[in-house]
């Protein structure tokens, strides 16, 4: 089937669910899944009908645990838990945060561990595939499950549905918000990455920059896999540019934010690398309390609510992301600045007015840069209050937040290696060396498709006409990057 994600609860993966997400295909529920979902069934009602005690299905929870529940109020208490936990205001979830947390969440019943009747996984895929809108809000979860913006979801897509024993529970130990968000967020980041190494190859052109940093030689000595990586990716984007020629780069030694750009791009790749391995594996495993375990047909409990990997995992990624968008503000600077650069102030010809060029636009990246850089602060050392409840939750990885800060960060990555281009293209019209790269020169006519050259009496063009034009174009600036 075409457009078609299939949901095993073994393989979903990022490009999955920004598949459903983002681009509104179907999904499908596997025929093992389905099974997997009504034997994993059996086993609950099996343990309900013995009487024994499990937490959250037979038994109260939190400052409550132990106290059994009346078998013929079991829905009650269910309906009644959702909305002791629906706190929910502040800002909204986007639509498509919301379709990666339903995908997310259908996946996880498909794995068997949270032990819900099938017609609720039925019913998610119906929402899915109908389009169907949700308010979810953002706030709320402390990382142990996303127990609030769960309950926004699950009171509206089951208002109508008596919950069974087990199941409220199920739906509140799951941290679907968070690791949809946080697979989102990976895949933007991703991208971004190799967007900046693109962008940073062509500013190298801008700079006239000395290209010995990514000959064979000068990266062997430092084979670190993303250093490899996108050490060859540069030296592919400027095949056949000026600098590899005799007399091409300026200097012997650049700024460090130009000579370092294998190994920074390099630490970001290794840092996402392992993110992306942990992301793997979370969306394949339980996130509940209790699980049922299928091959031993018992519910255990367990703790696994707790995000302390994924929380560290998109910490990881976004430390890693700190040096790339903090190198890429100095190299935009220094283009900008006649001292290093060796061309005009601001890059911008004198027409006797005196107006800065390209200055202001540097001072505005380092606002969006330092934004960024902030964003990137660890949030897995987070700690709540052990006053809650009855002091069992003691402790809290953050993980909510650690997915919405690198979501942001995404976001603004696509103006900051934007404008870095902004400038380089302006740099190397400046410059007026040549040729460009097979690559780099396909990304200039890209640039100035959306924006002119600023030549003698001309105003900087508008940034956000760039960036605007590069959303757009990102099919083209995917192709360019694939080169590599």
């Amino acid at each position: 089937m075409h457009n078609v994600v299939e949901i095993t609860g073994r393989n979903l993966n990022p490009a999955g669910i920004v598949r459903t997400a983002r681009l509104g295909w179907k999904v499908v529920l596997a025929r093992e899944a389905i099974e997997r979902i009504g034997r994993a069934r059996e086993i609950v009602d099996e343990v309900v009908r013995k009487g024994e005690k499990i937490y959250g299905v037979t038994s109260s929870v939190g400052a409550k645990t132990g106290t059994m529940l009346a078998p013929d109020r079991i829905p009650e208490f269910n309906r009644r838990l959702l909305l002791t936990h629906n706190m929910g205001h502040g800002p909204l979830a986007s639509h498509e945060t919301v379709r990666a947390m339903m995908v997310v969440l259908l996946n996880s019943m498909a794995t068997g561990y949270l032990g819900v009747r099938p017609v609720m996984a039925e019913m998610l895929v119906e929402a899915l595939n109908t389009d169907r809108r949700i308010d979810v809000h953002h706030w709320g979860s402390m990382g142990q499950s996303d127990m609030s913006p769960i309950a926004d979801l699950a009171l509206e897509l089951y208002r109508d549905h008596e919950f069974a024993a087990g199941e409220a529970l199920a739906l509140l130990n799951s941290s679907a918000l968070s690791i949809g968000t946080a697979a989102l967020a990976f895949h933007d980041l991703e991208r971004m990455l190799d967007f900046a190494t693109l962008v940073g190859a062509f500013s190298m052109e801008g700079f006239a920059a000395n290209p010995s940093i990514v000959s064979e030689a000068a990266l062997m000595s430092r084979p670190f896999d993303g250093v490899l990586r996108h050490g060859r990716a540069i030296r592919t984007y400027l095949a056949g540019s000026y600098l590899m020629q005799p007399g091409g780069p300026r200097h012997l030694q650049d700024p460090l934010s130009f000579r370092s750009l294998p190994l920074i791009h390099g630490n970001a790749a290794d840092s996402l690398a392992f993110a992306g391995r942990q992301l793997a594996i979370e969306l394949s495993a339980s996130q509940n309390n209790p699980i049922v375990a299928i091959e031993q047909r018992q519910l255990v409990s367990v703790a696994n609510f707790d995000m302390v990997a994924l929380a560290m995992a998109l910490d990881t990624a976004r430390l890693g992301m700190m040096p790339v968008v903090t190198s890429s503000t100095e190299r935009l600077a220094k283009q900008a600045d006649s001292f290093w650069s060796g061309l005009s102030v601001g890059l911008i010809e004198e027409d006797g007015v005196g107006l800065p060029g390209f200055n202001g636009l540097a001072q505005f990246h380092k606002s969006i840069t330092s934004e960024a850089r902030l964003l990137c602060a660890p949030v897995v050392g987070e700690l709540a209050s052990s006053s809650h409840s009855n002091g069992n939750l003691d402790r809290a990885s953050m993980a909510g937040l650690a997915a919405r800060r690198t979501a942001e960060l995404a976001g603004l990555c696509s103006s900051i290696f934007g404008l870095e281009l902004m400038v380089a293209a302006q740099a190397v019209d400046m410059r007026q060396a040549r040729p460009l790269g097979a690559v780099t020169s396909e990304l200039f006519a890209l640039v100035r498709r959306a924006i002119p050259y600023a030549g003698a009496g001309q105003r900087v063009p508008h940034a956000g006409r760039l960036i605007d034009y590069l959303i757009a174009s990102e099919a083209e600036i995917d192709r360019l990057i694939a080169m590599a």
